[in-house]
């Protein structure tokens, strides 16, 4: 309630917003971002991904697997007014085994109708893979975002079904925004063993999304981390913001000083 009444109250103060400002606004000065938020902003470089992959106030754009809210507290009050947000939760039919997970994830649409000040009245949400649900049309999305999420897409087996609805959901030559953890190139195993730490090479990943009626336009370093030695039995989640396994402070700031893992960053569209 508290966040509703600061978000009012900034909106009616004739404050810039995302219509004036864009991007830099959305980040640095939104007030649906939480401090917490901001700590993160080091390690994701959120405004220049998103320049990166051209999204712009006017954009139509879907979050797949949106998760705690990180992006859409960035992305849902950038677009709201010139543009769409389309939210795309893991469908929970995917998760049937997994109990009270697949259970958070079917309370999603819920949890988007409850923060509709965010979202603003175009905004959408369901899931992904689809399953004959009429989310948003056919054609009809600018930009879809899938960040830090691909390894769960291959882990449980869908990633084939969520490509063909992303490549379903965007317009000609509309973007697909990838940000992936990164598995070195030389890694032992395929994608069945690098995903299980979260991770996929980054020709692997190229390759099979290609496959699927995108073409890599461009790849950037953004959000590259060099010190992310892939280390951890535990894979990315050893390192922050989960630290799975550090059970001291010393540990914890161990992984600190690596910060979060090393990621792609790529820019494909579609072009059939």
């Amino acid at each position: 309630m508290k966040k509703l009444m600061i978000a009012a109250a900034f909106l009616l103060s004739g404050a810039a917003s995302a219509a004036d400002m864009g991007v830099e606004w959305a980040v640095n000065e939104n007030p649906w971002r939480t401090a917490e938020d901001k700590v993160r902003d080091e390690a994701r470089h959120p405004a220049e991904t998103l320049a990166f992959f051209g999204v712009t106030p006017s954009s139509t754009v879907a979050e797949v697997n949106p998760g705690g809210g990180w992006y859409s507290r960035i992305l849902a009050p950038l677009v709201k007014e010139k543009g769409r947000y389309v939210g795309l939760e893991h469908n929970p039919a995917v998760y049937a085994d997994a109990g009270n997970y697949a259970a958070g994830l079917a309370k999603y649409p819920e949890k988007f109708a409850a923060a509709k000040d965010m979202y603003g009245d175009k905004a959408v949400a369901g899931f992904i893979p689809l399953r004959g649900e009429a989310v948003t049309a056919p054609g009809s999305v600018d930009v879809v975002m899938v960040v830090r999420a691909m390894h769960n897409w291959a882990r449980r087996g869908f990633m084939e079904e969520a490509l063909k609805d992303v490549h379903s959901l965007l317009k000609p030559g509309g973007v697909l925004a990838v940000v992936q953890h990164r598995a070195a190139e030389d890694a032992a195993g395929d994608w069945q063993e690098t995903t299980k730490q979260g991770r996929w090479k980054q020709s692997e990943l190229v390759k099979l999304i290609e496959s699927h009626g995108f073409k890599l336009e461009a790849a950037s370093e953004i959000n590259a981390n060099p010190r992310d030695k892939n280390e951890f039995p535990s894979g990315v989640w050893a390192l922050p913001p989960n630290y799975n396994g550090a059970d001291t402070d010393e540990e914890k700031a161990a992984r600190d000083a690596i910060g979060e893992s090393d990621r792609m960053t790529l820019k494909f569209v579609k072009v059939s």
